[in-house]
C-alpha cells in the first residue's frame, strides 16, 4: 500500500517532475545502483512519448474539424504522458535494459589514464624484455680497406711419362 504522507512515492516519478529529477541526481551522486535504471526507465518514457506524439500528428490529417479542440490536444497529450510513463515501467520496448547494460559496462571500464599509469608502473617493475629479432644497424657507406690475400706460388711439377705405351696410336690393317 502507497505511503499518502509521501507524495512522490504515491505517484509515478516523472521526467517532467523537477523535484523527482533531483532527487534522482542525488542517487547518481551517490552512485546508487537504482539510479541507472530509473533515469533509463525515464528515457524510454520520453521515447514512448515521443514517439506517441509522432503518430498522433501524422494521424490528425484524417481527423475532422469538429472533433478537434485544444482541450482534447491537451487530455491526448497527458494521456500519451502517463501511457509512456506505465510502458516504461513495465519495459515494453526494452529500450531503457539496453541502456542500462551499455553504460553499466561503460562504468566498469577503467579509463585510458588508469589504464596507462598502470601500465608504467608494471614497467617501471619489471626487466625489460629480450627483443624478438636483433637490431638491424645500417651499413656504412666507407667501404673498409681489405688487404689482399697471399696467394701460394705454384710450381709445375713434370708428368712423368710412361714408356711402355706408345705415343702415337698404331694402326694395325688386316
Amino acid at each position: 500500500m502507497a505511503d499518502i504522507s509521501n507524495p512522490s512515492a504515491a505517484s509515478a516519478k516523472s521526467y517532467s517532475d523537477f523535484g523527482a529529477l533531483g532527487e534522482l541526481r542525488g542517487k547518481a551522486q551517490r552512485n546508487d545502483k537504482g539510479a541507472l535504471r530509473e533515469s533509463a526507465e525515464q528515457f524510454e518514457a520520453l521515447f514512448i512519448q515521443m514517439m506517441l506524439k509522432s503518430m498522433r500528428e501524422a494521424s490528425d490529417v484524417m481527423k475532422s474539424d469538429m472533433l478537434h479542440s485544444n482541450a482534447m490536444e491537451t487530455f491526448q497529450g497527458m494521456y500519451d504522458k502517463e501511457l509512456s510513463m506505465s510502458m516504461a515501467k513495465r519495459n515494453a520496448l526494452g529500450f531503457a535494459d539496453v541502456v542500462v547494460k551499455q553504460l553499466s559496462q561503460q562504468q566498469s571500464a577503467p579509463s585510458t589514464a588508469d589504464m596507462l599509469a598502470l601500465r608504467q608502473q608494471a614497467t617501471s617493475l619489471t626487466a625489460p624484455a629480450m627483443p624478438l629479432q636483433k637490431p638491424v644497424l645500417p651499413m656504412s657507406l666507407v667501404q673498409p680497406v681489405q688487404t689482399a690475400m697471399p696467394l701460394e706460388r705454384q710450381t709445375l711439377k713434370p708428368l712423368r711419362l710412361n714408356t711402355s705405351m706408345p705415343l702415337a696410336p698404331v694402326r694395325s690393317e688386316p
